[in-house]
């Protein structure tokens, strides 16, 4: 059990000595999902509760993090909009348009075919449908489609993204 202690100790100095203060905080809000106070992200990303705040405040600002007020303070959370402008454009930057309308055609082939198997137009009208006993692999199958519209959603907005970016390069 020490050993694995003394790993995690080691991992935290070398991140610590590898990083900037303002590194660690933006690291750590990127995987923040649910908002948290000040002190807990200065917490995990080994600085103070004042330089969290600092650098916390400077990310809000330019739009990687979001402050939520709540009455016990104000707590942080990344900002999910920022994460998928990400998302797509590192698609479009990373892959052919061939390639994403190949995956594009391959996620709605997926939709159809879970519209033809639960016999429903969309994932929330089969979530909708389902009693008190779904059969087995139904919420999964809910899950999986709502996945897939979202990263259809995703690579379609990157085919757009990449072709206005052309578009744009083109008129300069």
């Amino acid at each position: 059990m020490g050993s694995d202690h003394e790993t995690l100790d080691s991992a935290r100095d070398q991140w610590k000595r590898s990083t900037t203060a303002l590194e660690r905080v933006h690291q750590t809000i990127e995987q923040t999902t649910a908002p948290k106070t000040a002190g807990d992200i200065a917490e995990e990303a080994l600085v103070s509760e004042p330089t969290a705040r600092k650098h916390l405040n400077s990310l809000v600002d330019i739009g990687t993090a979001t402050a939520v007020e709540e009455g016990t303070g104000t707590k942080y959370t990344r900002n999910e909009d920022t994460l998928l402008y990400q998302r797509i454009r590192d698609l479009s930057t990373n892959h052919s348009r061939e390639t994403l309308l190949e995956n594009v055609q391959t996620m709605k082939q997926q939709i159809r075919d879970f519209e033809d198997t639960y016999d429903a137009v969309s994932p929330e009208e089969l979530a909708t449908s389902l009693e008190t006993n779904p059969p087995d692999g139904a919420w999964e199958a809910v899950a999986a489609w709502q996945t897939t519209e979202r990263n259809l959603h995703i690579a379609q907005a990157a085919i757009n993204y990449s072709r206005a970016r052309d578009l744009g390069a083109a008129t300069k």
